[in-house]
């Protein structure tokens, strides 16, 4: 996170002596100046490490350069070693005391140590009955601060420490919150939960298609697809379109050759769709963009497939969500944890799919060991959905044998939604 000057650093860094800096001392001496680079930027640390900088000040007359914090609860020096202690402003003057000649001088930084952000762990314990049976709520931080709970929907549930107590047919809105303190930020997690007879909010992850490349939502669109035969790229066999009104998309590859085959080629192909206003996901950290799931149940898509594949018989359809958790491999690369479920057309036209979001797996574990598919869905939004080709058509021509032509198409129509 970076800092920058407060309006009070900005008018102190303009005018100096309003700030105790500037101009010459009393005994008449040459006025010299102190060039005091901003000392702000570090982040706060967690205790017992502490976050120090190098105070980096000098003067026109060169003479030596002392410091002293104006705000020791929040930043001390030792030398030129300015250590960050909790949140806050931090004052910090640069003084010179006079050099061969020249007046004493002075000038002040003043910056903000922003507090740490932090992240509240509360899992939807899921649709409940309308019963007298208290539900207990767990929730935590990563400092390992108590969160309390509280019903915004009183007529539907009620809250006495962590027991939810259900009274009405409804969703039941409760939040999680820790209020933070001189290192941490107040954060704050809310969670619907359906009550008796209520179903779970529908989430929209795209409502159809703006053009070939984007979604409605401002999201990319991305086709990839390749084989043996043609460099394991698209290399001009690629086509991605929407229908005119925007509610469809059709990905196709065409693997034409000008002789048989001659045997197993191999291939891949995938369609994957960023959410709103994503072009991409994070390379340097998670991605904070996407749907987050509360407690949804379902995901509900309609897809379709060409005759040529679905006669392949191998015609299965991975489907991939991809979640905001990054991770950095041990070989360096970036990483995002995903969860795979599967589908499989039984005819050409268009299909709808409602996969149970409980019966997705671990696709993508990026090195981590024991994730737990539905915990992540809870902790982490969905920033990509991807569908990609099993075993894509190597082997069902639609031209003549001797120059055989090779086709895998997807097409989606109207939204993606989880509920």
């Amino acid at each position: 996170m970076g800092f920058q000057m407060s309006a009070i650093g900005v008018v102190c860094a303009t005018l100096l002596a309003a700030c105790g800096g500037g101009g010459g001392g009393s005994d008449g001496g040459a006025v010299q100046s102190i060039s005091f680079p901003f000392a702000g930027g570090g982040t706060v640390s967690v205790p017992p490490a502490v976050t120090t900088t190098t105070l980096r000040a000098t003067a026109s007359s060169g003479g030596p350069i002392t410091y002293t914090s104006e705000t020791p609860a929040v930043c001390s020096v030792s030398g030129s070693t300015l250590s960050l202690l909790k949140a806050g402003e931090c004052a910090v003057t640069a003084r010179q005391a006079g050099f061969e000649g020249y007046a004493a001088v002075s000038q002040r930084q003043l910056f903000v140590v922003p507090k740490l952000p932090q992240m509240i762990v509360f899992r939807n314990p899921g649709a409940q009955p309308l019963d007298t049976q208290p539900v207990a709520l767990s929730a935590t931080t990563g400092p390992g601060r108590a969160v309390t709970f509280a019903s915004s929907t009183p007529s539907v549930c009620t809250v006495s420490g962590s027991a939810l107590t259900k009274l009405a047919n409804g969703l039941c809105t409760v939040t999680g919150t820790q209020d933070g303190d001189d290192i941490y930020e107040k954060a704050a997690v809310v969670r619907n939960i359906p009550i008796g007879t209520e179903q779970a909010p529908a989430l929209t992850f795209t409502a159809g298609f703006k053009d070939a490349t984007t979604t409605r939502e401002g999201g990319t669109i991305e086709g990839f697809a390749g084989t043996s035969e043609n460099g394991w790229w698209c290399n001009g066999a690629c086509e991605q379109a929407a229908s005119g009104d925007g509610g469809s998309l059709t990905f196709t590859f065409k693997l034409k050759l000008d002789h048989p085959s001659g045997g197993a080629i191999g291939g891949y192909y995938s369609l994957g769709l960023y959410a709103a206003g994503l072009k991409e996901l994070s390379k340097s950290g998670p991605t904070a963009v996407g749907v987050r799931i509360d407690s949804q149940a379902t995901m509900k898509f309609t897809i379709a497939q060409n005759a040529e594949w679905l006669s392949a018989g191998n015609n299965g359809v991975s489907v991939d969500l991809v979640l905001g958790h990054f991770v950095v491999k041990a070989d360096g690369k970036p990483c995002n944890v995903a969860l795979r479920a599967k589908a499989k057309p039984v005819d050409t036209t268009a299909t709808a799919f409602s996969l149970g979001l409980k019966d997705f797996t671990i696709g993508e574990a990026c090195e981590l060991s024991d994730l737990n598919a539905w915990n992540e869905l809870q902790d982490y939004p969905i920033a990509k959905v991807g569908f990609s080709a099993d075993s894509m058509n190597t082997t069902v021509s639609s031209t003549p044998a001797d120059k055989p032509t090779y086709t895998t198409q997807l097409t989606l129509t109207g939204p993606i939604t989880f509920q």
